[in-house]
């Protein structure tokens, strides 16, 4: 089993260093504040920490590689002029939100283009992962696309609290078309609103046929439309590419790490039951420690990788 995993690690590199990935290493644990200043609150909240017995610091084992690049890009390579393409191999450790068909250690490979903020740098990214799958002979996938401005703008300017901020999020992740609909009646959300994060349950399958019924829903909301704008643009990038014809546009994506801004995507492969892969564009987590510069990326589950590979095998 580890002869397989290595042969993997070795086969994502080829594909990383192909793109122009160079790779980095980082720390297995840090001050936990260096991670709970790029997480949100529930994020934070599965850090696993420790005290440093020799000077009683606070110390947390890695739960996320990415802002540990961020910090990375805002300290000792402050000076590196932009873009930069990084890459990754690591093990992450998290708090288990549920005992059972949890792992509590993954390990991960990813990478990170920091300083181009175009669509063109998204498509890229999804490029370098279908790339790297295939490499890894993994083929039978899909792609799920989406744009976390979209919900953020539907939701801005509403009178409700960050917990039901947070409720309506998790009917959504569930698809729960009448939940949210009658959870939006009981908050007295406007009808215009209501229907707009009812619809985005339903609102996922092939472009051609979502993007245009999304345009219409959400043309009085003009943040959502640049989104859509976005997520087009990336399409027509992506054109070509093998990767278009797995991907199919989820307007309701929710999975995520909270400091994403703009697009995201997650990678599914038959008869696994979670995503192998999952990224996106978090543009302002880098200026949380310091340094101001647009970036995006994904990371891969190495070992849901592994379990995709003696599937198709």
């Amino acid at each position: 089993m580890a002869t397989e995993f290595y042969k993997l690690q070795a086969a994502l590199t080829g594909a990383f260093e192909n793109n122009g990935y160079q790779r980095v290493l980082t720390p297995a644990f840090e001050l936990a504040h260096i991670f709970e200043r790029g997480l949100s609150a529930t994020e934070a909240s599965r850090l696993l920490r420790f005290v440093d017995p020799q000077n009683g610091e606070v110390l947390a084992l890695r739960s996320d590689i990415t802002p540990q690049i961020a910090r990375l890009m805002a300290g000792p390579m402050a000076d590196v002029d932009v873009p930069v393409r990084l890459c990754y191999f690591g093990r992450v450790f998290r708090m288990r939100e549920h005992l059972e068909f949890q792992r509590r250690e993954l390990a991960q490979a990813g990478v990170e283009l920091i300083g181009p903020a175009n669509a063109e740098a998204d498509a890229e990214l999804i490029r370098v992962c279908s790339d790297s799958l295939n490499a890894a002979d993994v083929t039978n996938c899909r792609v799920s696309l989406g744009h976390v401005g979209i919900l953020h703008s539907v939701l801005d300017g509403l009178e409700i609290t960050a917990a039901q901020a947070q409720e309506l999020r998790a009917l959504l992740l569930k698809k729960d078309r009448a939940g949210v609909a009658g959870l939006a009646q009981k908050l007295a959300i406007s009808d215009e609103r209501s229907e707009a994060l009812a619809a985005l349950c339903g609102l996922y399958g092939h472009a051609d046929e979502i993007l245009p019924r999304a345009e219409k829903l959400f043309e009085n909301i003009p943040e959502a439309a640049s989104g859509l704008s976005r997520l087009k643009a990336i399409l027509d990038a992506l054109r070509g590419h093998p990767s278009f014809e797995q991907i199919i546009v989820d307007l309701g994506e929710m999975q995520g790490f909270g400091y994403y801004t703009g697009f995201v995507f997650h990678v599914y492969v038959t008869g696994i039951g979670h995503a192998v892969a999952s990224g996106g564009r978090y543009d302002t987590l880098i200026a949380k420690y310091g340094r101001d510069i647009p970036a995006a990326g994904f990371a891969i589950d190495e070992e849901g990788l592994t379990e995709a590979q003696h599937r198709e095998q």
